[in-house]
C-alpha cells in the first residue's frame, strides 16, 4: 500500500506541469502532436508491466537517479526551463519504479518512459537541430523511435530480456556527454558586449524604424521590441531588437522560431567575424524565398552567439539584448554575408562615433 502511494505520488511532478502542456501542445506547430506520445505510453507501460511480479526490496541506487530529477522538476527556478521541468518529472516516474520495484521491473517500463520523453516539448526542434532536418522528418523519427519502444517492449514479452542496468546508464552518460559536447562552444563562448544603435543612416545604408505588428508585441509582452529596415541599391536588410525583459520564456532561438513558421533551415553554426564576437548563421528558406539570418544576444559585458549561452547567463532583472539581423540570398550566400558584414561594421564605426 505504502508503495502505491508513492508511486501515485511520483506523477505529481508531471501532473503539475499539464497546463504547460496543454499550451505547447495547442500554440507550438512543433509540439502539436507531442500529445500522442503521452497517451501512447500507457498502454506501451501496461503491456511491459502485465508479465512482471515487482520485487519485494527497494533498490537505493535509483536515488542516484530521483533527486536530481525531482529536484529539477519540482523547482524550475533553478533552470528556467519549462522543457527540463517536463522531461524530469517524467524520469522522476521511471525512477521511481526503481526505487520500489526493482532495477527488473524498471528496465521492463524503460521503452515507455522512453516514449513519454519523445513528447517533451521542443524535443522536435532539438531533434530537427540535431540531424538538420526539417520538423515533419524529426518527427517522423520521433513516431519511429517509439514505434522501436513497442518492438523492444514486445521482444522483452517474447524472449525475457533484460537491459543491465550499467549499459543504461553508459549509454544515457554517452548521450548527454555528445549533447553537450555539441553545444560547449555555444554554451561558454563569450564575447564582448555589442549593444548597437539603428541610427537612420548606418554606412552606406539607409533605413527606418517600421511599425511592429501586434503579434510580436504580443509575444514579446514584457520586452521592449523594435524593427527596422534597411537599403542599399538592391540591398534589403530587415532587424529585430529586443530588450529582454522579466520573461525569459518569450525569448527563443532564432531557428525555432523559422522552424515554427515551417521555413527549412539548411544549415545552422557559429560564424566568427572577430575572436571576441561571433553570431549564429542561419541559411533558410520558405517557398521561393532564401535568406541568410545573423543572431547574437549581448548584456551588460557580454555577447553570446547561442540560446543556450544566454540562458546560462540571464538573470532575472538583468539588462539583456537580443538581434536578429537577416538579408535575402539573391546570387550566393557568400554575397549576402559579406553585406551583412558590412552592415555589422557600420554598425560598430556609428557606435563608436
Amino acid at each position: 500500500m505504502i508503495k502505491r502511494g508513492l508511486m501515485l505520488l511520483a506523477f505529481l511532478p508531471l501532473g503539475w506541469q499539464m497546463p504547460y502542456l496543454m499550451q505547447a501542445w495547442g500554440g507550438s506547430r512543433l509540439d502539436r502532436w507531442d500529445w500522442v506520445f503521452y497517451l501512447l505510453s500507457i498502454p506501451a507501460a501496461l503491456g511491459a508491466v502485465r508479465p512482471e511480479k515487482p520485487g519485494e526490496k527497494y533498490e537505493y541506487r535509483a536515488l542516484l537517479v530521483l533527486i536530481p530529477m525531482l529536484t529539477a522538476a519540482v523547482l524550475p527556478g533553478l533552470h528556467h526551463i519549462n522543457a527540463l521541468s517536463v522531461a524530469a518529472g517524467a524520469i522522476v516516474i521511471w525512477a521511481m519504479a526503481w526505487l520500489l520495484y526493482s532495477w527488473h521491473f524498471a528496465s521492463r517500463v524503460l521503452p515507455a518512459a522512453v516514449i513519454l520523453l519523445l513528447g517533451t516539448p521542443s524535443s522536435s526542434y532539438h531533434l530537427s537541430l540535431l540531424l538538420m532536418c526539417p520538423v515533419w522528418l524529426a518527427w517522423i523519427v520521433k513516431f519511429v523511435l517509439a514505434g522501436l519502444c513497442l518492438g523492444w517492449i514486445w521482444c522483452n514479452r517474447r524472449f525475457d530480456l533484460q537491459v543491465r542496468c550499467g549499459t543504461v546508464c553508459f549509454l544515457a552518460a554517452a548521450l548527454v556527454s555528445c549533447l553537450l559536447w555539441r553545444h560547449t562552444e555555444e554554451l561558454y563562448f563569450e564575447g564582448r558586449s555589442f549593444i548597437p544603435e539603428f541610427p537612420p543612416h548606418v554606412g552606406e545604408f539607409w533605413g527606418r524604424r517600421i511599425q511592429t505588428d501586434e503579434n510580436t508585441r504580443r509575444f514579446f509582452a514584457t520586452s521592449e521590441v523594435a524593427q527596422y529596415r534597411y537599403t542599399k541599391n538592391d540591398t534589403d536588410i530587415s532587424v529585430l531588437a529586443v530588450r529582454c525583459g522579466r520573461d525569459i520564456h518569450e525569448i527563443h532561438p532564432a531557428s525555432h522560431c523559422l522552424r515554427t513558421s515551417m521555413w527549412t533551415v539548411n544549415s545552422e553554426g557559429i560564424f566568427y567575424l572577430q575572436n571576441n564576437f561571433a553570431v549564429t548563421e542561419i541559411d533558410a528558406c520558405k517557398n521561393d524565398y532564401h535568406c541568410l539570418v545573423w543572431v547574437w544576444f549581448s548584456g551588460d559585458d557580454f555577447s553570446t552567439p547561442g540560446f543556450l549561452g544566454f540562458r546560462r547567463k540571464f538573470r532575472p532583472g538583468g539588462n539583456y539584448y537580443t538581434y536578429q539581423i537577416s538579408i535575402p540570398v539573391y546570387e550566393n550566400i557568400e554575397k549576402s554575408r559579406n553585406e551583412l558584414k558590412n552592415f555589422i561594421e557600420s554598425l560598430k564605426h556609428e557606435r563608436v562615433q
